[in-house]
């Protein structure tokens, strides 16, 4: 099966925070099947980011980042996502640097100055197009000039100054500084914005236009961190929040773990199989979550279970469907993958997801 070469995407935080924001959206671009480069700089203060020389000292570091990123793109161009000071690094940085080139740019809480010259960024085919994203009520947008210097400004505030074809402004009357930041608003204004196809100005390269065939071992991973950030982690929070509940919304369950059970073969996670499972294990269905529901099997109620139907999808997505030994691998590229996320150093959730491959169950689940 073929499809467009996978897009990447970098994203740069603002001040005083370390961008939760870019974690967030992780999950968004995994299930894009979309490279993605969530950059840290670190925390940085106020006072920091009004010495003009400390601030462009990251427009330097941005630089050094952007360059060892690409080599690792295969020929993709990424595109930019980035709030607050991160838009004021990525301007100057293109500004500055004409062998900078990217392909989309999306700015939210823009510092950007409003005299920018986005015109000459196109000419220089250093971007294909900017979404500028106005916040009505965006206060610190609106005061960075008198904090920070003539070479900041409140674009993300009043907009910039020279339109342009290839500038999209959209005003959000209600949003304050980081109100962007939102699945819903990914969903409806960020992903189609990225999702264009579109050619630089004076050169008629289009950076995502190339189809490669899907590799099933991509395929296992982007489906283990779409699985780890959709179920795992609203699960395991549910538990915390003792909101597992049988299917009758009786008193909640007594729930401590969830267990993962990874079958031999992505065909064992199809829906049916699966439910066949569970019937066999005589397993009850419930839920976990309020809010946000997702489904789950017990008996006891101390262990819930899940088998990741996610995994099916590999056998959809692989070209060499023929070649048993290589599905095969991918589910063990899936739990190594999931496995890495469940006890990495940023995972809340390592006491309380664990995973068990379906040949080394216990006769009877408890």
């Amino acid at each position: 099966m073929l499809r467009p070469k996978k897009k990447a995407i970098i994203s740069l935080h603002g001040i005083r925070t370390r961008g939760e924001w870019q974690k967030n959206l992780s999950s968004i671009v995994s299930a894009e099947s979309w490279t993605y480069f969530p950059l840290d700089y670190g925390h940085f203060s106020g006072l920091q980011f009004a010495i003009p020389f400390i601030r462009r000292a990251k427009i330097e570091w941005f630089r050094e980042q952007f360059n060892n990123i690409t080599p690792q793109l295969n020929g993709v161009t990424p595109s930019v996502v980035a709030h607050s000071n991160g838009t004021y690094i990525v301007a100057e940085a293109l500004l500055k640097y004409r062998g900078l080139k990217v392909d989309k740019i999306i700015l939210c809480g823009s510092i950007v100055r409003q005299d920018f010259p986005w015109k000459t960024i196109f000419e220089r085919n250093q971007a294909t197009l900017v979404r500028n994203e106005i916040g009505g009520k965006d206060f610190w947008s609106g005061i960075v000039r008198r904090v920070a210097g003539k070479d900041t400004g409140p674009s993300g505030k009043h907009g910039f100054v020279e339109s342009h074809n290839r500038l999209v402004e959209d005003t959000f009357p209600e949003y304050e500084h980081s109100d962007v930041f939102g699945y819903e608003h990914y969903r409806e204004f960020w992903l189609p914005f990225l999702n264009q196809i579109q050619s630089y100005e004076n050169d008629k390269d289009r950076p995502w236009k190339v189809e490669e065939p899907v590799s099933p071992y991509d395929a296992a991973r982007w489906s283990a961190m779409t699985y780890f950030h959709q179920y795992v982690k609203r699960v395991t929070d549910a538990i915390s929040a003792g909101q597992a509940f049988a299917g009758n919304l009786n008193a909640p369950l007594p729930a401590k773990e969830l267990h993962i059970i990874i079958p031999l073969t992505p065909g064992l996670a199809d829906k049916n199989a699966v439910t066949g499972f569970f019937n066999k294990q005589g397993l009850k269905e419930g839920f976990a979550g309020q809010a946000d529901r997702r489904s789950m099997h017990f008996n006891g109620g101390e262990i819930l279970y899940d088998i990741p139907t996610t995994l099916n999808t590999l056998i959809f997505l692989d070209n060499r469907q023929d070649d048993e030994d290589a599905l095969l691998e991918a589910v063990r590229r899936f739990e190594e993958m999931l496995r890495q996320l469940i006890t990495g150093p940023k995972s809340n959730c390592s006491q309380t997801a664990k995973i068990i491959r379906m040949d080394n169950l216990p006769a009877t689940l408890v």
